[in-house]
């Protein structure tokens, strides 16, 4: 059965978005460590685009192998909607919306951060995969401290 464990990002609406942002990275690279293979649901075209930037730069000296096509068979599946092929590893979930096919995976990563409907609708999917008896656990993320500079 699905484990689910739900990551709430604490901050204001912009820094939560970041922060998601590299915590995907984060799940997806020690995922990777695992030989896990990871796909993120992010159906929103603009949020995509920077991730994928993030998975190209979060690793100073090397990358997160990742790819928006299915048919590259890459460790990190970008989807943004379709089927989700042969991964079954991990999912992180970037939506308010849950795809139907999310049990199919080992593990999924619900993230909750941004405006107060999308938190709203997380509050509602912890309910229906608690009703339906799915092993839940949940975590506070807190925001890095800023980095400052000496005077």
């Amino acid at each position: 059965m699905t484990k689910v464990h739900f990551h709430q990002l604490q901050g204001a609406r912009e820094d939560t978005i970041a922060r998601a942002l590299q915590l995907v990275c984060e799940l997806a690279n020690e995922a990777g460590k695992k030989q896990h293979s990871v796909l993120i649901y992010c159906p929103d075209a603009e949020l995509a685009s920077s991730l994928e930037q993030d998975l190209w730069q979060h690793i100073p000296s090397s990358f997160l192998a990742h790819s928006s096509a299915l048919d590259d068979h890459a460790p990190i599946y970008i989807c943004r909607g379709e089927e989700p092929g042969d991964y079954h590893d991990m999912m992180i979930n970037l939506d308010s919306d849950t795809p139907s096919w999310f049990s199919r995976f080992e593990h999924l990563a619900e993230l909750i951060y941004g405006d107060e409907a999308l938190i709203q609708s997380k509050r509602e999917r912890f309910a229906h995969y608690k009703h339906l008896g799915y092993p839940l656990s949940f975590s506070k993320v807190e925001s890095p401290p800023a980095n400052t500079m000496p005077l």
